[in-house]
């Protein structure tokens, strides 16, 4: 199976149409039209001038065959040259300069749509997309995509002068322009039998970058586990084969842009070798003469040269379509929890909650609830129990809107949670789970994170609160501490304190503990025990746990099974009934009572 096993099942992104693709670059290059409007500009005047050096060198040539060669008009023809060659490198560098302008702020744009879209998205869509996979969007994808511009202006350059360059050829001698003509067929279809290729290449090449990223990710994030299991080599095998995946690819990719190049710059060598010959024979029987002809090659080269720019354009092309498609995979991802049309601002939710005829699945008709329903009374303190699977997080998953229910509905004081104001309506949810995420910050910034205007005094309140006062006046630089990584600077326990300001911070309506305590040492449980009083006041609360201490209070217990409610009461109705919840009682809870003896055999 392998250790990114996930990464390589990853799910495959729709397609989209050439003219789909074109039509919504177009879009989206069409606010920064200024830019595109002067560098094209650019490009003409480039073109434009670089036709003309071929008619100055053979003015040159023509005026040297003559007897009494007239110094300043080869001087002339020379410094028209020299103009002309300053010209091209003067609309150069403000092409490149305009595209430098315009790349950034493209590039911005489209990251921060992309990262805007990521931020709409429900849980559902970070289950089936890797994080490293996402990274590579915004980062290489984009990057690749934006390079595209280049690309196309490159292109359209190359295009003006080979269609400038054969109108001069026609003019100059038509019979060997016709001849030069009749080898373009083949060049084009030699192109574009390599187009469908390059974009299939190119596709998989990119995918490749995601899994580079998402094995980088994985890795790092899961070092501890790898170093605990002695690991390391197995994890470096596994990075080889994924790192070997990527080469190949690029390889291919590499060898799909190039080899079809020097094929091109043969069947061209070859037409110029037939024209320097045709030509010699016309100069020879007196038709035409040296000027003409070495216009004619210089012409021909050019004419040639973006063809041959042309062959590696789809290429380039197709990879920066394929990113492009990966990014539009994103842009068109629509969420899956929806809010109705007309939705309400959210300042205090206060009323029963009611889950009624709900059903839920995480893959379509693995159902976790089944007609399920339930109903918490305002200020209530349901404590939910059952073993692993029985639907407890999905519970609360649900409540806090990040899955989508299938049917039936979920109501507070009678409102359909789906004509809240989803922003606002998460605001008055507090979210304590067993996996604390601190970000890379201050304490103070953690803290903040959910109320950022909350004064200085309002945060020691809650830091008082939960009983955390200890902790922040023993580091060193207390609220300012930095709390590193993921919070790695601070034990399990001290997270979980500051995960309990944080969200009292905020002052929630509904306070949701999923298993908040289950991984902390018996001293910081005692602390938090503490604390609970003042965290479960006046708002109702929802408490998922696996100590007997979060649940003896509770004003009811309810027992889940198969995402079924199989019992419900208080813990001594429960324990009399001799049912369920005493068998996980006993099996779970009891030792952990302060009473509990163990059996004698």
């Amino acid at each position: 199976m392998g250790l990114y096993y996930g990464i390589h099942g990853e799910k495959r992104q729709r397609e989209y149409s050439d003219r789909e693709l074109l039509t919504r670059f177009i879009a989206r290059i069409r606010p920064f039209k200024r830019s595109v409007v002067l560098i094209s500009l650019f490009i003409l005047c480039s073109t434009l001038a670089d036709i003309l050096i071929p008619i100055t060198l053979g003015f040159a040539v023509d005026k040297l065959e003559n007897p009494n060669p007239k110094f300043i008009e080869i001087f002339s023809a020379g410094f028209v040259y020299l103009i002309l060659s300053i010209i091209i490198w003067i609309m150069f560098s403000l092409r490149r300069r305009e595209v430098g302008n315009f790349i950034p702020y493209f590039l911005e744009k489209i990251r921060l749509d992309i990262f805007d879209k990521m931020q709409e998205q429900d849980m559902s869509f970070f289950d089936k997309h890797l994080s490293g996979s996402l990274n590579s969007r915004i980062t290489n994808d984009a990057l690749d995509f934006g390079n595209t511009t280049i690309l196309l202006t490159d292109t359209l350059g190359n295009f003006l002068i080979s269609i400038f360059t054969f109108i001069i050829l026609f003019i100059l001698d038509p019979s060997l322009a016709l001849m030069t003509l009749a080898a373009i067929p083949f060049l084009f279809l030699l192109m574009f039998s390599l187009r469908r290729l390059a974009r299939i290449v190119s596709r998989v090449y990119r995918k490749t970058i995601g899994q580079i990223n998402s094995a980088m990710v994985e890795s790092i994030e899961g070092i501890q586990v790898c170093k605990s299991y002695g690991q390391e080599i197995s994890v470096s095998e596994q990075f080889n084969k994924t790192n070997k995946n990527y080469f190949k690819s690029a390889f291919r990719l590499t060898a799909v842009t190039h080899v079809w190049r020097s094929i091109l710059e043969t069947i061209t060598a070859v037409i110029l070798v037939v024209v320097v010959y045709m030509g010699g024979q016309l100069i020879i029987q007196g038709t035409t003469n040296t000027a003409t002809i070495l216009m004619f090659i210089l012409y021909i080269q050019r004419f040639f040269r973006p063809i041959i720019v042309l062959a590696t354009f789809f290429p380039q092309l197709s990879t920066a379509m394929a990113s492009y498609e990966r990014i539009l995979d994103i842009l068109d991802s629509e969420p899956a929890v929806k809010q109705n049309p007309v939705t309400y601002e959210v300042t205090e939710l206060k009323g029963d909650i009611i889950f009624e005829g709900v059903d839920f699945y995480y893959r379509k008709d693995e159902f976790v609830f089944k007609n399920f329903n339930l109903h918490i009374k305002q200020g209530e303190k349901l404590a939910i129990v059952g073993h692993t699977g029985a639907g407890k997080s999905s519970l609360v998953n649900l409540l806090a809107r990040y899955y989508e229910f299938q049917n039936g509905s979920i109501t507070i004081n009678d409102i359909d949670i789906r004509d809240l104001d989803l922003v606002s309506y998460r605001k008055n949810i507090g979210l304590v789970q067993q996996d604390v995420f601190l970000f890379n910050g201050t304490i103070e910034e953690n803290l903040r994170y959910g109320k950022l205007d909350a004064s200085e005094e309002k945060i020691w309140e809650v830091i008082k609160a939960v009983h955390a006062e200890e902790l922040i006046e023993y580091l060193q630089d207390g609220l300012l501490t930095q709390v590193g990584e993921r919070g790695g600077g601070l034990s399990t326990g001290q997270k979980q304190l500051i995960s309990f300001a944080r969200a009292l911070l905020t002052d929630p309506s509904i306070l949701i503990l999923d298993e908040a305590t289950s991984s902390v040492d018996a001293y910081t449980e005692a602390i938090i025990q503490e604390a609970l009083d003042i965290l479960l006041s006046g708002r109702t609360s929802i408490i998922i746990a696996h100590r007997l201490s979060t649940i003896l209070n509770a004003d009811r217990i309810i027992v889940l099974e198969h995402g079924e409610i199989i019992e419900e009461g208080t813990h001594s109705v429960l324990l009399a009934k001799g049912g369920k919840y005493s068998q996980l009682y006993k099996k779970y809870y009891e030792h952990q009572s302060i009473d509990w003896k163990p059996v004698k055999d």
